[in-house]
């Protein structure tokens, strides 16, 4: 196989992985639920794919040439399916054991987490697999499909434990006067009399309308403010990956190599933030909003880019001065801090997309925001690299910069400065007041559609001023139901202490096991608690007794 069919396989592999999140969304959404889509996903799709792709790899096993149509249907077919239907629901499923209201604090660091566990399966096949493949290629394309085997066991032995909530967006038969009006709009005006017709009659379905506020196309324009953050990730591997091929390899580390830098920056800087940085803010009630952190996302990948460029001089100076190549590990500054900026946008865009997104639309949101992460993205980066390509031509008017000599006539620097003004265009968008108010209104909607009080800082702050101050008004000695309680118990055993009066479910009385009906006219003799041994003939007046006037209580 070539390497422009190979290229072209793997850039319509990732369309096709970036398009069928929706209809692994719809599944989950309308009919399997979450857990369903993400086990079914993975069995046959998943995992068949991946089998498939690695079984090409051992000679003469799927034919005496290398068979196209098993490498089409596991890497165009099968693979990009079920790693779609997957993409979409686990991090809605994750969030979800989370209760929405009580837990609704921790759903951020969750997002945090999870984009760390992520990068860890990114990091382990970015080392592992290259240098297996090094010794022997089927058993590197071997791994993911163990590992992947590994994870799905796993994922179905926790089944008792987890939150499955049944799919909530309920569907409906299409009616058949719909169905008319569609069929005849199609020529077809004797539809009643085809079998065919009546049959699609009875599975043609409609999803019913979502009575949020809030849309998919509202939650894709926020989304679309991490556009900026993404162009410039999107260059780890294209223009990164051409940069670090004129630089010289440190050991075994190469410009493919260091893509790992990213994961290891993710994890490192992932756990810190997610598990020091953002708790420490909750317990100050404090909360970044969510424009900001995309600004701060933005803001690195500026900064990211700003490194490259950099580098792009430090490449040009030390090639004139001694016609040698720097060290690949210049390029481990823009990785890192891509990776930082990372954690703040990319998973605040899927926090986002959870937290705001109707209850009967989660799967759906979150392919929406996987498609303007990483699909818009690169469909942006391939026009502008095509209309930027006069910059990537050497001195004798070739693409081919491979090497040192010709990338040295490359303009290579300016494309760069490109991506730095459209990364910073992304941090002054995400920091206009107006685009902050915007974003904060729309989620101020989707807490009035949970109907239920949301803890947030905010809510927590003010409850906890209307505590103190009810404790200054009524003195630093107020008795709270606890104390009332028990000085009650004290009251029914031994006989002192105040009476609690309030008729509920603390009031003293009788057994329910021997609750006897007595006449409405007929004394009560009960009791006295305050004096064992005697009795007082009591008198129900209303709803309360009290004791017979010819009769004093002893």
């Amino acid at each position: 196989m070539s390497s422009i069919v190979a290229s072209s396989y793997v850039s319509i592999s990732t369309a096709v992985a970036y398009t069928t999140p929706f209809l692994g969304a719809l599944l989950a959404d309308n009919l399997l639920g979450e857990y369903m889509t993400i086990l079914l996903g993975t069995l046959f799709c998943y995992i068949p794919g991946l089998l498939l792709i690695a079984l090409t790899t051992i000679p003469q096993l799927l034919g005496e040439e290398f068979n196209h149509s098993a490498i089409r249907w596991g890497l165009l077919g099968l693979w990009p399916v079920g790693t779609g239907a997957v993409k979409a629901c686990v991090n809605v499923f994750g969030a979800k054991q989370f209760h929405p209201i009580l837990q609704s604090s921790l759903i951020e660091s969750y997002y945090v987490n999870f984009y760390m566990c992520i990068n860890i399966g990114a990091l382990t096949g970015g080392i592992l697999v290259p240098i297996v493949a090094q010794w022997n290629v089927t058993v590197a394309y071997f791994i993911p499909v163990c590992i992947l085997g590994l994870g799905v066991l796993s994922f179905a032995l926790g089944t008792t434990k987890y939150v499955k909530p049944k799919p909530k967006h309920e569907m409906n038969l299409c009616s058949r006067n719909a169905l008319a009006r569609i069929l005849g709009a199609c020529g077809c005006n004797n539809w009643r009399r085809d079998q065919r017709a009546r049959t699609a009659a009875s599975i043609l379905i409609q999803p019913k309308q979502s009575k949020s506020k809030i849309g998919i196309g509202t939650i894709s324009l926020v989304s679309a403010l991490v556009v900026p953050f993404n162009v410039a990730y999107a260059q780890m591997s294209t223009t990164f990956i051409v940069q670090g091929s004129v630089m010289k390899n440190y050991g075994l580390v190469d410009a493919s190599m260091m893509n790992n830098a990213d994961a290891i920056s993710v994890l490192a800087f992932g756990y810190a933030i997610g598990n020091i940085f953002y708790p420490e803010l909750s317990k100050r009630d404090i909360k970044i909003p969510t424009t900001y952190k995309f600004a701060i996302g933005s803001a690195f990948g500026a900064a990211a880019v700003g490194c490259a460029i950099a580098t792009e001089y430090q490449i040009h100076r030390v090639y004139d001065q001694t016609g040698e190549a720097i060290s690949v590990l210049w390029q481990a500054f823009p990785y890192f801090l891509i990776g930082i900026g990372e954690i703040f946008a990319v998973s605040a865009a899927y926090e986002f997309a959870f937290a705001v997104s109707p209850v009967s639309m989660k799967s759906l949101a979150s392919a929406a925001n996987l498609f303007m992460v990483g699909g818009v993205p690169n469909v942006f980066c391939i026009m502008l690299y095509n209309a930027c390509g006069s910059w990537f031509v050497n001195s004798r008017g070739t693409a081919n910069i491979h090497k040192l000599t010709d990338y040295s006539s490359a303009k290579v620097v300016n494309y760069f400065w490109l991506l730095e003004a459209v990364a910073l265009f992304g941090v002054f968008v995400n920091i206009l007041p107006s685009i902050k108010a915007w974003v904060e209104r729309i989620e101020e909607a989707a807490l009035e559609d949970i109907k239920s009080p949301m803890s947030t800082p905010v809510i927590r702050k003010n409850l906890l001023k209307r505590k103190q101050q009810r404790m200054e008004s009524s003195g630093n000695d107020e008795e709270t139901p606890l104390v009332r309680a028990q000085k009650h118990a004290n009251y029914l055993k031994y006989g002192s202490g105040p009476e609690l009066v309030k008729m509920g479910s603390m009031r003293a009385g009788p057994s329910l096991k021997k609750n006897r009906p007595t006449h409405p006219h007929r004394p009560l003799r009960v009791q006295s608690p305050a004096a064992q041994g005697s009795n007082t003939t009591y008198v129900k007046v209303g709803n309360v007794l009290v004791p017979r006037p010819n009769e004093a209580p002893n």
